[in-house]
Formats: C-alpha cells, sequence, structure tokens
C-alpha cells in the first residue's frame, strides 16, 4: 500500500461523505476505493515548484509574546535533524519532546530533549497532523485510514475516533474538544473527551489545519486559494488573509493572539495578527508543512521537500 500511496495522492477529486461517531467501525461508509484526495495535497506531497521564497518583508514578534526584533525574515540554514519520510505533523509533549508523523513510513517519531529519536507509533497509513492533551496521550489524524488514534502516555495505541474524510490537521481548543479538519468535505468537526463528534462549520476551502486562540476565535488555513478563515462562535465562516501561496497542516498560535502557519508553496513560515495583516518569520525553506509550538513559546518546522526538522529562532 505504501509504495501506491504517493501517486494516488497526486490524481483524482475527493468524495464527500457522513462522519461516523466515535468508535465506528464502519469503514465502508467511507469509500475507500472511490475517494481519492484531491491534488496538491497540503498534508501529503506538495505538488509543483513551492519550495523556497526569498524574503522581502518584515519578521513579526516571536511566539509566546516575546517579540521578534523588526528586520528582515530570518532564512533558513541548516536543519536540526534529517531523515525523516515526509513529515506533515509536528506537536510538542509536556516533557519537551517533540513528534513528528512521517506521511510515508506510516509512523510517528518522538524525538527527547536530549536528541534521541525513537519510533514512537507505527502501522498508520499515513498520519497527519498531531496533537497532545493535557495528560500526555499523542492523538494522530489518519488521513488515509479516516481516523484518529491516540497513543496513550503508557504507548498504548487506540482508535479514538473514526468515520472521517481524510482528517488532516488537528488541535485541542480551550475545553479540550478536539478540532478536526475533514479535508474532502470542507468540514470543520468537534471530538468531545468521550468522543462524541458534532460539526463545527462548513463551508471550508479543502481545510487541513486549525487551532484556537487564547480569545477563543478558531482560525482554519485552506488549502484552496490560500486562504485562512476565522470560524465564529455561530459557525459562521469569513476570510481573515489570504496572503499566502499555498497553506500547510501546520497552524499554531501564542499566547498574544499571533498565529503562525506554513506557506508551504512559498517556502515560508508567516505570521499573522489580529488585523489579519501578514509578516514571514523564515524563509528559503523547502516545503514546509508541518509547524509546532512548545510550553515556552518556541516554534519548529518539518520541511516535506528535504525532510528535515528546523528550529525557528525568535
Amino acid at each position: 500500500m505504501r509504495s501506491s500511496l504517493l501517486p494516488r495522492l497526486l490524481v483524482g477529486g475527493l468524495l464527500m461523505s457522513s462522519v461516523a461517531a466515535c468508535g465506528s467501525d464502519d469503514d465502508a461508509a467511507r469509500g475507500s476505493a472511490s475517494r481519492t484526495p484531491g491534488s496538491s495535497v497540503s498534508s501529503g506531497p506538495p505538488t509543483g515548484s513551492g519550495g523556497t521564497g526569498s524574503g522581502g518583508d518584515t519578521a513579526g514578534s516571536g511566539a509566546g509574546g516575546k517579540g521578534r526584533p523588526a528586520g528582515k525574515p530570518v532564512k533558513a540554514g541548516k536543519p536540526k535533524y534529517t531523515g525523516f519520510s515526509s513529515p506533515t505533523g509536528l506537536a510538542y509533549g509536556r516533557d519537551g519532546s517533540v513528534f513528528v508523523s512521517n506521511w510515508s513510513a506510516g509512523t510517528v517519531e518522538r524525538i527527547t530533549r536530549d536528541g534521541k529519536r525513537s519510533v514512537y507509533a507505527a502501522g498508520l497509513e499515513a498520519p497527519a497532523g498531531l496533537a497532545v492533551d493535557g495528560q500526555g496521550a499523542l492523538y494522530i489524524a489518519d488521513y488515509d485510514a479516516d481516523v484518529v488514534y491516540r497513543v496513550t502516555a503508557a504507548g498504548k495505541k487506540e482508535r479514538f475516533a473514526s468515520g472521517f474524510h481524510t482528517p488532516t490537521g488537528i488541535s485541542f481548543d480551550s475545553r479540550q474538544n478536539l478540532l478536526v479538519t475533514n479535508r474532502a468535505t470542507d468540514e470543520l468537526m468537534s471530538i468531545s473527551p468521550d468522543g462524541k463528534s458534532s460539526k463545527v462549520a462548513d463551508g471550508l476551502r479543502t481545510p487541513v489545519g486549525v487551532v484556537e486562540t487564547a480569545d477563543g476565535t478558531i482560525y482554519v488555513s485552506n488549502y484552496e486559494g490560500g486562504v485562512l478563515s476565522r470560524v465564529k462562535r455561530d459557525g459562521t465562516v469569513e476570510t481573515h488573509s489570504d496572503d499566502f501561496d499555498g497553506l500547510g497542516v501546520g497552524i499554531v498560535a501564542d499566547k498574544a493572539g499571533s498565529v503562525y502557519v506554513t506557506d508551504r508553496a512559498a517556502g515560508r513560515i508567516k505570521r499573522v495578527e489580529t488585523d489579519g495583516s501578514v509578516t514571514s518569520v523564515m524563509t528559503g525553506l523547502s516545503s514546509p508543512v508541518a509547524l509546532g509550538i512548545d510550553t515556552e513559546g518556541h516554534l519548529a518546522t518539518a520541511t516535506w521537500g528535504d525532510s528535515a526538522f528546523y528550529d525557528i529562532p525568535s
């Protein structure tokens, strides 16, 4: 299956279907034979040249409200880690370790603070977005299996919720509900801690990433049109900014309410202010897709183009 996954991601349209409740094994509802992800998959193989945009605008302030000096954005240098397999998702654990999903290998790696790497979860079809809850459990959106898995702090992998339609980006909101982007059906879903699913919004534009800021605003990165959407409390969707070439899965927020996104096609990490203005933080990356932020506000990205991990200076 792995050898045929990448070519299959580069063709065809998407089939809409309904979302099942947590724990459902009704895989027939997914229509796996007929549902084929569309071209230019943000969570999967980026198409086109999109890789190394040049930096010409000013950098925003750093994560965690520390502030970033005004001036040119940082140019990507030597990566901190290499040798991943199409990294797509990135999330920090409570102990400072970092998890990276390997789309092509069907695994999630864990990197400890001292740099030791190991396979933390395996046997996945196409792991995309990652999230960690308050108890230290890791959640994995399996794009091709239409499932969200949970790996407990003790290392046990279990099915948390199923019946999605190419789940891509995931993150927790302030109520510890897991937000999930349904790329194929243009929906944003919410899964409660007990596994019950509900629709937050629809009418998105190929959503691939999601984050809630401290004030309760939800932002969704859409692949189609390079649009960052804002979701209001009543589920209304409006455009917050469209100053992007092609957004990836990675989207995080700092304590000040600024949102950081991976502009995969431009090869940049960008910061979006509450007024919708956009500045570049890092340039010269080879198709950045994954993005993470730790408890101290430090940012990191993983790139599809060179399968590498970069720290983003604050």
